[in-house]
C-alpha cells in the first residue's frame, strides 16, 4: 500500500513538474539566442567616436539626425548634441531639462529623435512638449505644449516652412512654421490597443502627408488643410481579442515609383499599387520595423529577428536569416553590399546582400542597440542606449555613396504623388463622402497635380544623371563580388554555397 501511495506520489510529482517546465519552455520560445560565433572577414575602421547622454535603462528609439555635414543626437533627459560628422567635434549642446515645464517632471523625457530642416531641428517628449531648435546653436525656436505624449519623429515639409507631429494616440497636428502656429489637425485616435512605436509621417514634396495609423490603414492627406485624400488598408485587425486585434502600421511608409511598401504588425509586408488602386503583393513578415531598401533588394526585420531579403523586381525572397532570433534586432540599414543590424548586447552584423550571410559581427559595446545604424557618406554611425557614438567605414571599393544617391533620387518622385491625388477623384476613394466634400476632394487633387508637374523635368534631368551613375557602380560590383569569392576560398569557403566547416551558419532558404 504505502509502495502505492509512494508512486503516486511520484507521478503527482511528476506530472506537476512536467507543467511547470512546459510553462517555463513556452517562455524560452521567446528567449533570445546566444549571439553566433562568427569568423569575420573584414574589420570596420574606427573613424571617431563620441559620449552622449543617451536612454539610460529606458527602451527608447531615440533616432538620430543627419543634415549635411551634421549630426544631430537627443539624449532622454533632455540633452540635445549637435556634432560635425566628418571628425567628431562637439558643435554645442544644450539641455532642454532646463525648461521649466520639466522641472517637476522625472526628466524632459525626450523621445523618438530628431528631425531636420535647413535651420531648423524639431523633437518631441513624453511630457507632451514639441521643441523646435535652431540648427546653429541648438537655442529654442519655439515649443508648443501638445498635452499628448509624442513618441514618433516629427516630420518637415519640403519649403521647410511647415511642421507635422504625430502624437501617441494617432492624431497629427501641423504648426505654421513662420507663424509658430497650429494650423490644424486629423489622424486616426480609434484604435483601443495599439503598438507604443509609431511611425514617422512622410512628405511628399509640399503638398502630401502619408501616415501610418494603429488601424492598419496609411492616410494620404493634404498638407495645406489636413483633408484626407485617400485611405489604404494594409493592416487587417481580425481576431477575437484586442491583442489579435493589433494591427499598427508603425514602420514608415516607403514611396517608390508607382507603388508604396509598408510593414503592419500581425499582417506583414505589403505592396500597394497606386496605379491599380490596390494591394498586389503580401509576404508574412510581421514587423514593426522600417524597410531597408537599395536598387535590387528590399530588406525586412521581423519582430522575432529574423532578418529577410526580398528581390525589388519580383517581391521574391532570396534569403532569410535566422541566426539572430529574439535578439532584438534593430530595423536594418544597407551599406554597400550589407544589410547592417544592431542587437540587445551591443554587437552590429553585416549580413551579405547576395547570401545572407553573416561575414562580420562587431562589438560596439555591452549596452543595446535600438535604432538602425545610419548612412554619413561612405561611414556608419552606430548610437548605443548609452549615448556612445562610434562612427565606422569599411568600403574597399567605394561603392556605398552611389548606392545611396541611388535611393535618395528614387524615394518618392513626382510621379508617384500625382498618382495618389489623381486617385482621390477615383470613385474607390469617395465612399461614403457628400457631395460637397468630394468636389473639395477633388479640387484638392487637381491643385496638388498642377504643383507636381510643375518639377517634372528637373526629375528627368536627375534621373538620366541616375542611371549613368547606375552603370559605373554596377560595374564596381561584379568587380567586388570577383575579389570577395577569391577571398571566401581563402578563408576555407565555398563560394557558391557559402558554408563553412567551421561556422554553424543557419540559413532558412525561401521555397520559391
Amino acid at each position: 500500500m504505502l509502495k502505492k501511495q509512494l508512486s503516486c506520489l511520484v507521478t503527482v510529482l511528476a506530472l506537476a513538474f512536467a507543467s511547470t517546465t512546459g510553462c517555463n519552455s513556452n517562455k524560452d520560445l521567446f528567449a533570445p539566442v546566444e549571439a553566433p560565433e562568427i569568423k569575420n572577414i573584414f574589420e570596420p575602421t574606427y573613424v571617431w567616436s563620441a559620449s552622449t547622454q543617451g536612454s539610460d535603462k529606458f527602451y527608447s528609439q531615440l533616432v538620430p539626425c543627419i543634415s549635411g555635414r551634421q549630426l544631430y543626437i537627443a539624449g532622454r533627459e533632455g540633452k540635445v548634441y549637435s556634432f560635425d560628422a566628418t571628425n567628431g567635434d562637439k558643435t554645442w549642446v544644450v539641455d532642454l531639462s532646463d525648461e521649466e515645464e520639466n522641472d517637476n517632471k522625472r526628466s524632459a523625457r525626450i523621445s523618438g529623435g530628431v528631425s531636420a530642416s535647413d535651420h531648423l531641428l524639431a523633437l518631441g517628449s513624453e511630457n507632451g512638449y514639441l521643441y523646435v531648435l535652431s540648427k546653429t546653436d541648438g537655442s529654442i525656436y519655439f515649443k508648443y505644449y501638445l498635452g499628448k505624449e509624442i513618441v514618433s519623429v516629427p516630420a518637415f515639409n519640403a519649403s521647410g516652412d511647415k511642421l507635422f507631429v504625430q502624437d501617441s494616440t494617432g492624431g497629427v497636428t501641423a504648426f505654421d512654421l513662420n507663424t509658430k502656429a497650429a494650423i490644424w489637425s486629423t489622424g486616426d485616435t480609434s484604435a483601443a490597443l495599439h503598438l507604443r512605436t509609431q511611425a514617422k509621417p512622410v512628405v511628399v514634396g509640399d503638398e502630401l502627408l502619408v501616415l501610418g495609423t494603429s488601424t492598419g490603414r496609411m492616410l494620404l492627406v493634404s498638407q495645406q488643410d489636413g483633408f484626407v485624400l485617400n485611405q489604404i488598408v494594409v493592416g487587417q485587425n481580425n481576431g477575437s481579442s484586442d491583442l489579435e486585434r493589433i494591427s499598427d502600421v508603425s514602420s514608415t511608409p516607403l514611396i517608390l515609383g508607382d507603388s508604396i511598401y509598408s510593414t503592419a504588425y500581425n499582417s506583414g509586408f505589403v505592396k500597394y499599387s497606386l496605379e491599380k488602386n490596390a494591394v498586389v503583393g503580401k509576404l508574412s513578415y510581421n514587423s514593426s520595423q522600417d524597410i531597408a531598401y537599395d536598387d535590387n533588394f528590399f530588406v525586412v526585420t521581423a519582430d522575432n529577428g529574423t532578418v529577410y531579403c526580398v528581390r525589388r523586381s519580383d517581391n521574391v525572397e532570396l534569403w532569410a536569416n535566422s541566426q539572430l532570433r529574439y535578439r532584438n534586432v534593430t530595423a536594418p540599414t544597407i551599406y554597400g553590399n550589407y544589410a547592417v543590424v544592431g542587437d540587445l548586447e551591443g554587437f552590429i552584423y553585416f549580413i551579405n546582400l547576395n547570401d545572407g550571410l553573416i561575414d562580420s559581427k562587431i562589438s560596439i559595446g555591452s549596452d543595446p542597440i535600438y535604432v538602425a545604424p545610419l548612412v554619413v557618406g561612405n561611414c556608419l554611425v552606430v548610437y548605443s542606449s548609452s549615448g556612445s557614438v562610434d562612427v565606422l567605414c569599411y568600403d574597399p571599393i567605394d561603392i556605398v555613396i552611389p548606392k545611396k544617391r541611388f535611393t535618395d533620387l528614387e524615394q518618392v518622385t513626382g510621379n508617384a504623388a500625382a498618382l495618389i491625388a489623381a486617385q482621390a477623384m477615383s470613385p474607390a476613394a469617395t465612399g461614403g463622402v457628400t457631395k460637397d466634400d468630394l468636389e473639395k476632394r477633388r479640387e484638392e487633387a487637381r491643385k496638388l497635380v498642377a504643383q507636381i508637374q510643375s518639377r517634372e523635368r528637373q526629375i528627368e534631368a536627375q534621373y538620366r544623371e541616375y542611371l549613368r551613375q547606375k552603370a559605373e557602380y554596377e560595374k564596381r560590383v561584379a568587380e567586388y563580388e570577383k575579389q570577395r569569392r577569391e577571398q571566401l576560398q581563402s578563408y576555407g569557403l565555398d563560394p557558391d554555397s557559402g558554408v563553412s566547416s567551421d561556422n554553424d551558419i543557419e540559413i532558412v532558404e525561401s521555397d520559391e
